[in-house]
């Protein structure tokens, strides 16, 4: 096979793995050292059950180590480098392992040494808006920006299928102030999403919870923020929007909401 038919291939498997949505970790040797069937700028598709979709990096003593990396990385969202090497003075290699690198030694006649950088990948993000609001119009404009994946409902009496990604980070905002507010959250819990947030005031929500509790939405109660996003003394709509993504983007990167809350 030709490079540009490896490379065509390469391409391939990301626009498909892309399209489905799926998480996979893309390796990439950057230094080789003595005797390496793999050379630098080689990379390898790897997905998140540890198997190489595409390119190669060398041996089973290679590919082992780095499959296993790359599923590391995956679970923890973090990049790593893999240091190979058959160097036999360094009795415990797992004593300079850490977050970012990965030491392991190398078994193979040739006796090379290689590093290999793996990165994780994940589906973009998803951002759910339920209503056709000011609010919920300019939510969109700021997830748009910053890449995510946009879902607007707007009609709840014809609702369809949402066409959701399996495996990408799901944020819901009912955006609906006041126009089938509980048919939203009933669709919204619905979703297994990472963030629910609610744009409603305390007392309005007090009032919902009657109703869903009513209806046998009690232990589902708990998946959902109100009152919504930080408290920036936001006024007009765009503002609101930009206090509520700011909160989604707070979870997006450190896991938890530390902001103070209404």
């Amino acid at each position: 096979m030709m490079d540009n038919d490896k490379n065509q291939d390469f391409e391939k498997v990301l626009d498909l793995l892309e399209k489905k949505g799926s998480s996979f970790a893309i390796a990439t040797v950057i230094r080789t050292m003595s005797s390496t069937a793999a050379k630098p700028g080689m990379k390898a598709i790897i997905s998140d059950k540890g198997k190489i979709l595409s390119g190669w990096l060398g041996g089973g003593c290679v590919t082992k180590a780095v499959c296993n990396t790359a599923i590391e990385t995956l679970n923890h969202k973090k990049p790593k480098l893999v240091v190979l090497s058959p160097d036999d003075l360094k009795k415990d290699l797992k004593e300079l392992d850490n977050e970012q690198i990965f030491h392991k030694k190398n078994y193979c006649p040739s006796e090379g040494s290689m590093d290999v950088f793996v990165e994780p990948f994940y589906p973009k993000p998803e951002l759910i808006v339920f209503g056709n609001t000011p609010i919920a119009n300019e939510l969109i404009k700021f997830a748009e920006k910053f890449s995510f994946n946009c879902v607007q409902i707007k009609n709840f009496e014809k609702i369809v299928k949402l066409n959701l990604k399996q495996n990408s980070e799901k944020y819901i905002i009912i955006a609906t102030q006041g126009n089938y507010d509980l048919s939203a959250i009933k669709e919204a819990i619905k979703i297994k999403a990472n963030y629910t947030g609610l744009i409603a005031s305390k007392k309005k929500f007090e009032s919902l919870k009657k109703t869903l509790i009513k209806d046998g939405f009690k232990e589902n109660i708990r998946q959902i923020t109100c009152p919504t996003g930080i408290f920036i003394s936001a006024i007009m709509p765009e503002e609101v929007a930009l206090s509520i993504f700011a909160e989604i983007i707070e979870l997006k990167r450190s896991g938890e909401i530390k902001s103070n809350k209404y």
